[in-house]
């Protein structure tokens, strides 16, 4: 690594798609050196732009680069607030990946890195300009006020969060433990809100794991929900769990994981990719800094795989399922991937602020670039929506107004139908009791009318017409992939 002249910096690789972790990280990073031009200015920043910019052919030469330096360092004496402006709109015009952090922004980010900040246990996409739920981390207030992935955020605290950038989006949703934050999101057409309270999601798994049976076979199905530092530790307790089992059937998820850190997406691959077996390349526009990952620990995979892959399945996602899909370790099912397939370096700058910006790509084991082009699955399977099987419901009689303290089995037919919405997560009784309360004040503020927590006649009627209008997901992809290994998805 370069260092200027009385500064220190710290360079980091990431391969994540336009991911922003609000509770978690989920940023891929990996240490890399770097090669730039040799210069005595000691800003950090206005080096790693004109690096950056020179490699990618915005300026002819090295000269052109040193005198926009010069110019940056004299606007950074001169005007500290138009110096960031315009770090921001040149990295902006790079490509969508390159960005400036500002010194709380930076902190942010590296607090990213390790996943010990305080949230609500959501990471996020932007998928046509919304941001969007990629994943639910478990165990999060998010998981248990009952977002769901595919959640459009729309509003927090009244600030409307459409057409906001993904930092200001982490600033109106993460804050203090503690303290609540109200979310609007888009539902498949219909707005929801929930009230969350932030905790500190530190020690929270990236991966979770469960085994099934199914007569004398066995499978274990493991979900990796974003790449961050302990991702592949907690891939190796589960696959050892699996291993002490006798386990050899696995299905890895990584649907709607939009990337994390490249490093751990390479561990991963190397349980099973067979050794001096490519699992990635990275390929720089400057050579020297190509470098070509290989298996390390295994001479023949011994396992059989399923891996689920959708459209939301982003770069260190598409590291995975390259690596063993080419490598013939691995049987896909899902649909094609996002399509990210740059890295992205982060210079910290003895500034306090950051840059992000694309230093290369990464290639699968045969040599393709899928960078907006996407990894195709062996098998293509689309999953489907139905309505609710409102017979599973009672009637409700549409007679009697239930409040705090009352008994009754529609009573106990309200809960059921709060708990599908996510709104309810108490015990299943006849008892209205005060998680009830809350349940039904929510479900009033979401449709809109008058919330005070008491199930009269009119949010009755208001609680079976919404629920005959709700669509539900059939996980055809969890189906086929049980289905590959002659096993029986289990009933919900």
């Amino acid at each position: 690594m370069r260092l200027f002249k009385n500064t220190k910096r710290k360079l980091i690789s990431l391969t994540c798609a336009a991911v922003l972790a609000v509770g978690c990280a989920v940023p891929a990073f990996a240490d890399k050196a770097n090669q730039g031009i040799n210069s005595d200015v000691a800003v950090g920043l206005t080096k790693a732009v004109a690096d950056q910019l020179i490699m990618y052919g915005r300026y002819e030469s090295i000269s052109k680069g040193s005198l926009y330096e010069a110019a940056l360092n004299k606007l950074l004496e001169e005007d500290p607030e138009a110096y960031e402006t315009a770090l921001k709109g040149m990295l902006e015009s790079i490509d969508e990946h390159s960005e400036y952090y500002t010194p709380e922004e930076g902190k942010e980010l590296m607090e990213n890195i390790s996943g010990s900040i305080s949230g609500i246990g959501v990471t996020i996409d932007f998928m046509d300009g919304n941001a969007r739920i990629a994943s639910v981390i478990p165990d999060t207030p998010a998981e248990k006020a009952g977002l769901q992935v595919g959640d459009i955020l729309i509003n927090a605290d009244g600030t409307d969060l459409r057409g906001l950038n993904s930092e200001m989006i982490l600033n109106y949703v993460r804050g203090e433990i503690g303290t609540t934050v109200h979310l609007t999101v888009d539902r498949n057409g219909n707005q929801i809100e929930f009230d969350l309270v932030r905790e500190a999601i530190v020690g929270r798994t990236s991966v979770t794991s469960q085994v099934f049976n199914d007569g004398d076979k066995k499978l274990m199905y493991i979900r990796i929900h974003g790449f961050i530092s302990n991702t592949a530790e907690k891939f190796a307790e589960a696959l050892s769990s699996a291993d002490k089992e006798g386990i050899i059937n696995l299905i890895i998820d990584v649907r709607s994981n939009g990337g994390g850190i490249f490093d751990q997406a390479i561990n991963i691959a190397d349980n099973f990719v067979p050794k001096g077996s490519k699992i990635t390349t990275e390929d720089h526009k400057i050579t020297l800094l190509n470098k070509v990952y290989t298996g390390t620990k295994v001479d023949k995979n011994k396992y059989n795989i399923v891996l689920l892959q959708n459209e939301y399945s982003a770069s260190a996602s598409e590291v995975l399922s390259a690596a063993l899909k080419e490598n013939g370790v691995s049987y896909t099912i899902g649909t094609l991937s996002y399509g990210k397939g740059t890295i992205q370096s982060i210079n910290q700058l003895m500034t306090g602020g950051m840059v992000k910006y694309t230093s290369g790509f990464y290639l699968t084991p045969n040599g393709n670039n899928i960078n907006g082009v996407g990894i195709e699955p062996d098998e293509s399977v689309d999953n489907t929506t139905k309505s609710v099987d409102m017979s599973k419901y009672a009637d409700f009689k549409y007679t009697t107004v239930y409040k705090n303290g009352d008994k009754s089995d529609e009573i106990k037919t309200a809960k059921e139908m709060l708990s599908f919405l996510g709104l309810y997560s108490g015990e299943i009784n006849d008892e209205f009791d005060n998680d009830m309360y809350y349940a039904v004040y929510a479900f009033q503020k979401q449709v809109k009318v008058f919330p005070y927590g008491v199930m009269d006649i009119t949010t009755q009627i208001q609680l079976r017409n919404y629920m005959a209008t709700v669509k539900v997901e059939h996980d055809n992809q969890l189906e086929a992939a049980f289905e590959h290994f002659g096993m029986n998805l289990p009933e919900e």
